[in-house]
């Protein structure tokens, strides 16, 4: 089977198998990892590798297809509402959202993708910067910047200079369960891996993170655009 390789100093003794979107792979590994141990390493986990990538090629075919038509359904805080389209010309924005649907300016049809794209990016930026100021106080510690992007592969990450950024795909989801992700990463500010203390750490600011990350792991994929 195909896959990326990546050597890094950073990585000491462990290995780690990424599965992209796409069903790509990445595998990283010790700088000096010699080439038997590699393949070694992949074999052992070539079936775990295959069945990962039949899971997210099934879970791409599930992605539905956005048409942006009367009706058609979009997700935003755990909820789906629907997309109206109305006859405006009023100065306003060209994509508003009341509390029970989407209203888009019909002659802003052709821009809806870009338009909703950035109404969720602006959603889920101050969404995220009010719940990490309020997680904050409960871990003890105050990131130095907070940001959205577009990654795919991660939900959230904390850079070495405690920086933290979050897929703007995120504001889709329950409430419940982007909390999970804020207190995911602002523990990391304390501890630096997936160790027992860490996830001690997690449970204590988030008790029963548990069930919070099954259904990041089990829906994630529905949350596209």
């Amino acid at each position: 089977m195909s896959y990326t390789l990546i050597r890094s100093h950073r990585r000491k003794k462990t290995f780690a198998i990424q599965v992209r979107g796409d069903g790509t792979v990445v595998i990283h590994v010790p700088f000096r990892t010699a080439e038997v141990d590699i393949d070694r390493f992949v074999m052992e986990k070539k079936q775990w590798m295959l069945r990962t990538i039949d899971r997210q090629r099934k879970r791409n075919h599930e992605r539905q297809d956005r048409a942006f038509i009367p009706g058609e359904r979009f997700d935003y805080l755990g909820g789906s509402y629907p997309l109206i389209l109305r006859e405006r010309d009023d100065p306003g924005d060209a994509l508003t959202f009341d509390g029970s649907e989407f209203i888009l300016r019909r002659n802003d049809l052709r821009g809806a993708r870009v338009l909703f794209h950035l109404w969720y990016q602006k959603q889920a930026r101050m969404h995220l910067e009010a719940r990490v100021l309020y997680f904050s106080g409960l871990v003890g510690i105050r990131p130095a910047g907070v940001s959205v992007n577009n990654a795919r592969s991660r939900w959230g990450s904390c850079s070495p200079d405690n920086r933290l950024a979050f897929a703007w795909r995120l504001i889709m989801a329950p409430p419940g369960i982007i909390d999970y992700v804020v207190v995911h990463e602002l523990c990391h500010m304390k501890i630096r891996n997936h160790s027992r203390d860490y996830w001690r750490l997690v449970e204590q600011i988030l008790p029963g993170h548990k069930k919070r990350r099954a259904w990041l792991k089990d829906h994630g994929h529905l949350l596209t655009l």
